[in-house]
């Protein structure tokens, strides 16, 4: 049997510059071997002008098992293709194709090399991997989910992934993985966190935690500690402005970072059941208690305890302002660590939401992050067996630490994050977890709830109006719902 040879030289590789992210596309295509393949040409490098991430080539691994030809898998630099106008017999290697998020440089390398890493123990099965920047991805998932070929795809827990499983656009893992799972020391809490219906949708990766954080440096010059309470919290802010520095910056643009501000205030002012109900779309933004949480809120910005310059930026854009001492608190995951300039990662500190209703017990944000089965993946066996890879090798610790996030798997040669106890200590303490709100609200919700979020950030900050926004979106949301 004649086959086809892969032509690495012409697989193209595009950018997307915008902080860190970036989009790596990986296509390929096979010509006919003929005379015209026949002559030698170069596979140039990409040039790709983007600080602190090199230019990547082809992204496609395959060694190929057949003694009549073989491809040099290369690393980085250029690759000279020629005579691959050969035969080869036997059949063609596995297939793996897998989709992820890429938010930052040392968690792309993370991926990269534990791709490799399977790539060298599995010469038989060839693996496509594409990274996408992370909002690109959240607005394409499910479109994506249904027309293309993916194996294994990054996603969330909570009700995105309900979204997806109860639409058959995800096949559950199989009794024989999630048994590995169990056995390897997986979080049963993270574990449990996927399962729908009695059964397991996702492979828990990692998890991380929302709080502030601040200049151990600042604090200390101005005499101020962690506050605990609202009253402290209040007084910090009050401190930290008559010091000449803003209090507090948010980088609203994607909206999300405005969403952690709503899900803690309503959670440290009403308490996780309420919460759970609001996001479900069965309880009204209209509610006493939503206008009480925008209320709290509007009194902090009417009081410019917010940088105003930060509102319509991308979250990436608020660290340095921290960092040169010209905010003194941000509300954040703590994967922002892995971002932290050398120079100060040590000066940087993190304190959990203070409490505002002192019989509420605390209950925190504690995002988890998967890999899920799309329906329409061709390759199971290949699937299972990268997953059974990441379960067994230690793979996954490369990621966490990388991202500055808590591996998902038991591991105790794991080595500490940067913000360390501060950050155990608050799930520790944690009396329930939430995912985050577009994580757990209802698809429809998140978009005019985001809208509304921003909305409110902007001057006069009036809640009838945020409230009425967001509320009459839920109405239409749930009609389709209601109808006979």
């Amino acid at each position: 049997m004649r086959l086809a040879a892969p032509d690495f030289c012409t697989v193209p590789y595009s950018g997307m510059i915008a902080s860190d992210q970036v989009v790596m596309k990986i296509t390929k295509r096979q010509n006919e071997i003929g005379a015209e393949a026949a002559s030698a040409r170069r596979c140039g490098k990409p040039r790709i002008d983007m600080p602190g991430i090199p230019a990547q080539t082809c992204m496609m691994h395959k060694t190929p098992t057949t003694s009549a030809f073989r491809i040099q898998r290369w690393l980085a630099g250029g690759l000279l293709c020629a005579g691959l106008g050969l035969s080869a017999a036997g059949a063609a290697a596995e297939h793996l194709v897998i989709d992820y998020v890429v938010s930052n440089s040392p968690q792309r390398n993370a991926w990269l090399g534990i791709i490799n890493q399977f790539a060298a123990a599995n010469p038989d099965i060839q693996v496509e991997h594409h990274g996408y920047p992370q909002e690109q991805y959240k607005r394409d998932f499910n479109a994506r989910l249904s027309t293309s070929r993916a194996d294994l795809a990054f996603w969330y827990a909570g009700e995105r992934l309900h979204d997806a499983a109860r639409s058959k656009l995800l096949s559950p893992v199989d009794g024989e993985l999630v048994a590995l799972l169990k056995k390897k020391k997986f979080a049963p809490a993270a574990i449990e966190g996927t399962r729908i219906d009695g059964e397991v949708y996702g492979f828990p990766l990692y998890y991380y935690v929302w709080g502030f954080l601040y200049r151990k440096s600042l604090f200390e010059r101005l005499g101020l500690r962690p506050p605990a309470s609202w009253s402290e919290f209040l007084q910090a802010c009050e401190r930290l402005q008559a010091a000449g520095v803003t209090p507090l910056a948010v980088g609203a643009r994607s909206g999300w970072p405005a969403a952690a501000w709503f899900d803690y205030l309503n959670l440290r002012i009403n308490g996780i059941d309420f919460h759970r109900k609001l996001l479900r779309g069965d309880a009204s933004f209209g509610d006493a208690r939503v206008r009480q949480v925008f209320d709290t809120w509007g009194d902090l910005l009417r009081k410019g305890y917010f940088l105003e310059a930060t509102m319509d930026q991308e979250t990436d854009r608020v660290p340095p302002y921290l960092y040169r001492d010209h905010v003194g608190m941000v509300l954040a995951a703590s994967f922002v660590a892995a971002k932290f300039p050398a120079a100060i990662a040590a000066d940087m500190g993190f304190f959990a939401f203070p409490s505002y209703t002192p019989s509420l017990p605390a209950y925190e944000e504690a995002p988890l992050d998967v890999l899920v089965l799309p329906a329409r993946g061709l390759n199971t066996r290949a699937r299972n067996r990268f997953l059974a890879f990441l379960a067994e090798s230690g793979a996954l610790r490369q990621i966490a630490e990388a991202d500055q996030t808590f591996s998902a798997q038991a591991d105790p040669a794991a080595p500490s994050t940067l913000l360390g106890d501060a950050t155990t200590g608050i799930l520790a303490g944690a009396a329930g977890l939430t995912y985050f709100f577009d994580r757990d609200a209802r698809a429809e919700l998140v978009a005019p709830t985001y809208d509304g979020l921003r909305r409110f950030l902007k001057p006069p900050h009036d809640t009838e109006q945020t409230v009425s926004y967001i509320e009459s979106a839920r109405r239409q949301a749930r009609a389709p719902l209601n109808r006979p």
